[in-house]
């Protein structure tokens, strides 16, 4: 990428997350059916999404939530002091001390059949890896969504494991070591992140096949457990109907 060139940085760009989405999702084809279709199993029982990830990783859980043209099942596990809001360096520390997991899932209460998908581009942190583990134990179906490239170079937590080894179906977000994808002339390091993009294109493309399935068994249009813009004609009563049902498992509605 050169500095003399405009807009050769965003072209470059553009052509590498183009790439790169293209063999995460036709790559992945078959894995991220049978996600859906669990997905979809899930929602006609009446139970829970969870999603979780710490540091840029939280971005996703939020992106599937009360989202337009997002499941309503779709609950994200909050904390703030994983966030980047409040301390960037106690959140980073936090996130790779044992104990927190566990009280963190306890919180969800959460239930055997529920799913929890974890989000970790890294996919070594301890807390995103005990996560993992203990929701299994408790019987939650568990999909992780990291970087396998970037995993098999960093270093593990005291746990041995990554997140891939920990889950029960692992999704490679297919980007690079460091996240970063395009380097700078002359500098060791790069920009351009893809973990964001990808992981929001995973979840996405999840839920448009999720929601295929669901119509595919049978549920109407109308019926469909998912939130429109409350700026579309209809979207209040629409809503209001889905916010009456799953509020008495999401605590967050």
């Amino acid at each position: 990428m050169s500095a003399s060139q405009p807009g050769a940085g965003m072209q470059a760009f553009l052509q590498t997350v183009m790439e790169m989405e293209e063999r995460v999702l036709v790559g992945q084809r078959t894995k991220l059916l049978a996600v859906a279709a669990r997905m979809a199993d899930t929602v006609q029982a009446g139970k829970r999404i969870l999603l979780f990830g710490s540091g840029h990783s939280h971005l996703l859980a939020e992106e599937a939530f009360f989202r337009a043209g997002g499941l309503a099942a779709a609950t994200p596990i909050f904390a703030p002091a994983l966030m980047l809001h409040e301390d960037v360096h106690f959140s980073g520390k936090l996130e790779r001390m044992p104990g927190v997991a566990e009280s963190l899932l306890e919180r969800y209460r959460p239930l055997a059949g529920e799913m929890l998908f974890v989000f970790s581009n890294s996919g070594v942190n301890h807390v995103p890896v005990a996560l993992a583990l203990d929701a299994k134990k408790r019987g939650l179906f568990v999909v992780s969504v990291s970087s396998l490239e970037y995993a098999a170079l960093a270093p593990l937590s005291a746990l041995g494991l990554r997140l891939d080894q920990a889950a029960d179906l692992a999704i490679d977000n297919g980007g690079l070591p460091g996240d970063a994808a395009m380097p700078l002339d002359d500098s060791p390091w790069r920009a351009g992140p893809t973990s964001t993009i990808l992981g929001a294109l995973i979840w996405n493309g999840l839920v448009l096949e999720c929601l295929a399935a669901l119509q595919a068994r049978g549920c109407s249009s109308e019926s469909l457990p998912v939130f429109a813009s409350y700026n579309m004609r209809g979207a209040d009563e629409h809503n209001q109907a889905l916010l009456a049902e799953w509020r008495k498992v999401n605590p967050h509605l």
